[in-house]
């Protein structure tokens, strides 16, 4: 059997470990590596791969061997999509990405059963922003939110070096259309003392005079005030493109710079605003052990069903019981085939329980959160 596997959007720091499951568990058939993404199908950028042809530790690291990207799909790219596919003799195929990647892949699957080809399609999650429907985390947030939790602890104790100058700090985390970034940033367990004093999320209405007021008796109370906010959040003050279809224009945050702008102009504090950028998704050092191994689980699931023919036009799920007040040493995670339907073009938002905007109230959020970063990856 012929497999083929490729990657769309950006890389996360456990992304890699999906491509090293996935060639683990395809022992035995034949397998090609599609890069660059969509555009790299669509350009048949295509060559073939084994296990032996990666080094472990290149798989290891953070980045994408596969390559990713942004693109726009039309009618006619599909059908050009599949025309590789059938050129590379492909029987099966695997995606990793979110949920514009599922949509992809199931349209990929509709035009090739259009056309009379038996496809096999299974879709590997894959992202920092957690939204993919239907799964208890994503492959990807884990890490990014160790990172965020202890980088915004780190900021809280610089800040309060410095608090006679700069009495506030606004944090900007990635996270365009929902809050699960902005708020695992505002984790402090590690370190409760320089835990963030606000968060922000896309979940909730911002209004900007609420904001300042909040600012100001944060302020007052305790003499500076730490804020986290999601990129997200009031678009309408930065024009970045955080709506756009597919995301093919490139966003570079500022919101917690326009929001540091008006604390100084409205409320006369010297601010800072901080935009912590792509390191939330490239920072080696803060990989969580548990996010590692699911992310290498996903792939070789994704292997298995393909050559197996057990599920087709299905995502890898995760599922964990009774996630809400799983401790640690007691995590188990589960893998269930998902719908491509179900997942596709549909963004999981933050529940309505956890958004909140004030840390002190997120106690059951930071007990769903604890085993997914509460173990670092061991590094040599």
């Amino acid at each position: 059997m012929r497999l083929a596997i490729a990657q769309t959007g950006a890389p996360t720091a456990v992304v890699n470990r999906s491509l090293d499951g996935f060639l683990s568990a395809s022992v035995g058939n034949d397998v090609v590596a599609i890069l660059g993404g969509a555009t790299g199908l669509l350009n048949d950028r295509v060559r073939a791969i084994t296990r032996a042809d990666v080094s472990s530790s290149e798989l290891q690291r953070v980045g994408s061997w596969l390559g990713g990207g942004r693109f726009s799909v039309g009618e006619n790219d599909l059908s050009a999509m599949v025309d590789t596919l059938v050129r590379h003799r492909v029987d099966g195929l695997a995606i990793i990405g979110g949920n514009g990647t599922m949509a992809l892949l199931e349209a990929i699957s509709k035009t090739a059963s259009a056309r009379g080809m038996a496809l096999r399609c299974v879709g590997i999650p894959k992202t920092i922003d957690n939204d993919i429907v239907g799964v208890d985390h994503t492959p990807g947030f884990a890490s990014a939110a160790r990172y965020l939790a202890r980088t915004v602890t780190d900021l809280a104790r610089d800040q309060s070096a410095m608090g006679n100058v700069e009495p506030v700090r606004i944090v900007e985390t990635m996270g365009r259309s929902t809050g699960w970034l902005a708020l695992a940033a505002s984790y402090a367990r590690h370190d409760p003392e320089f835990a963030a004093d606000l968060v922000l999320i896309p979940e909730t209405t911002f209004e900007l005079p609420h904001f300042l007021a909040r600012v100001e008796d944060i302020v007052e109370q305790r003499g500076r005030a730490l804020v986290v906010v999601s990129e997200g959040v009031a678009p309408e003050l930065t024009l970045q493109p955080v709506h756009d279809t597919n995301h093919t224009r490139l966003i570079q945050g500022g919101i917690s710079r326009v929001l540091a702008g008006e604390v100084r102009e409205n409320l006369g504090f010297a601010a800072r605003g901080e935009v912590i950028g792509t390191l939330q998704r490239s920072a080696s050092t803060a990989i969580s052990a548990v996010d590692a191994e699911e992310a290498k689980t996903v792939g070789a699931i994704a292997a298995t069903w393909l050559t197996s023919g057990e599920h087709t036009d299905v995502m890898v799920g995760i599922e964990v019981a009774d996630s809400a007040t799983a401790a640690p040493e007691t995590y188990v995670a589960s893998f269930t085939p998902i719908s491509l339907g179900t997942v596709a073009g549909h963004v999981r938002a933050v529940p309505e329980m956890w958004r909140e905007s004030d840390p002190q109230q997120l106690s059951t959020f930071y007990d769903w959160l604890d085993p997914l970063i509460r173990t670092p990856l061991s590094h040599p």
